[in-house]
């Protein structure tokens, strides 16, 4: 017997198109709070080198209310606020909200940050929404459907020098060993770059900017919307664990299909930072 998808009920492409207006208006009001300056102070209960902002709290809750009006009933994570919503006696619908990936850029008057929502359903990624307010790009993805500002993206030939977007080894902490070995590699194999914005640098994966990001240092937020605009360019996208928690950070690797000896060389080298290892022990990506 085949049981009913709980996608089957839901307009998974107008969940989508709505994050994604969630994610332009907090864009515009995050554009001009950036070309005025902004404030930024230590975020507590993280690494030394993060920060928040006034903004975004502000922008977080504006996404909530527009995503808990567009889907009643559904559950909003975000990184500012956490968990707020129930699915009791309805489909499992939940998005994860970054509203400024890349704080410390926003906040230095750096245009490279990005407001990023992601939907599961059932605990399956099915959709999201990366809107780039500097450039006004907004990438989304739905049933393997990429675009870019509403168009489809045309996928570039693959370069003779493949570019990496990289945040190994961790900020705010003295490096691993393992990680000062990886980076080593990576800068050997590629030109590697350090963008700030874990969700940009997947977008950017996705429709040919990049090559490959990896993180060792991110949360469900940072990668929700990312990991379905990689996959919907026939990306691959390993987390580590999987599924990205909002409880703890994991780490990511993502690639285009002509870096998959690479990435999967990366994927390797980072289950043995010693920092994953005891997440890694019952959920080995390459059992």
């Amino acid at each position: 017997m085949t049981l009913p998808d709980e996608r089957d009920d839901l307009d998974v492409t107008a969940l989508v198109e709505a994050a994604a207006r969630a994610a332009r208006r907090a864009g515009e009001k995050l554009l001009a709070t950036f070309e005025r300056g902004v404030d930024a102070r230590a975020k507590a209960g993280t690494h030394t080198h993060d920060v928040v902002t006034d903004a975004d709290a502000a922008a977080e809750v504006m996404i909530r209310a527009e995503l808990a009006e567009a889907c009643p009933g559904s559950v909003v994570v975000g990184e500012e606020a956490g968990a707020d919503g129930s699915v009791e006696g309805g489909p499992d619908v939940r998005w994860y909200v970054d509203p400024i990936d890349g704080t410390h850029n926003f906040s230095r008057g750096v245009p490279l940050f990005c407001v990023s929502v992601g939907l599961t359903i059932g605990g399956e990624p099915v959709g999201g929404c990366v809107y780039e307010p500097a450039r006004d790009e907004m990438y989304t993805a739905v049933r393997g459907l990429l675009l870019r500002n509403g168009r489809s993206v045309e996928q570039p030939s693959p370069r003779a020098v493949p570019m990496v977007l990289s945040d190994v080894p961790r900020p705010g902490t003295a490096p691993d060993p393992a990680e000062l070995e990886l980076l080593a590699e990576l800068v050997a194999a590629a030109d590697v770059r350090r963008i700030g914005s874990a969700a940009l640098a997947l977008a950017y994966v996705a429709t040919g900017r990049a090559d490959m990001a990896v993180t060792p240092d991110a949360y469900a937020w940072d990668c929700a919307a990312g990991r379905v605009l990689v996959t919907a360019a026939e990306g691959t996208f390993v987390a580590l664990p999987d599924p990205p928690s909002a409880h703890r950070p994991g780490a990511f690797v993502a690639w285009r299909p002509e870096l998959a000896a690479l990435g999967a060389e990366v994927v390797e080298a980072m289950t043995r930072f010693p920092y994953l290892g005891g997440w890694l022990k019952d959920d080995n990506p390459l059992a």
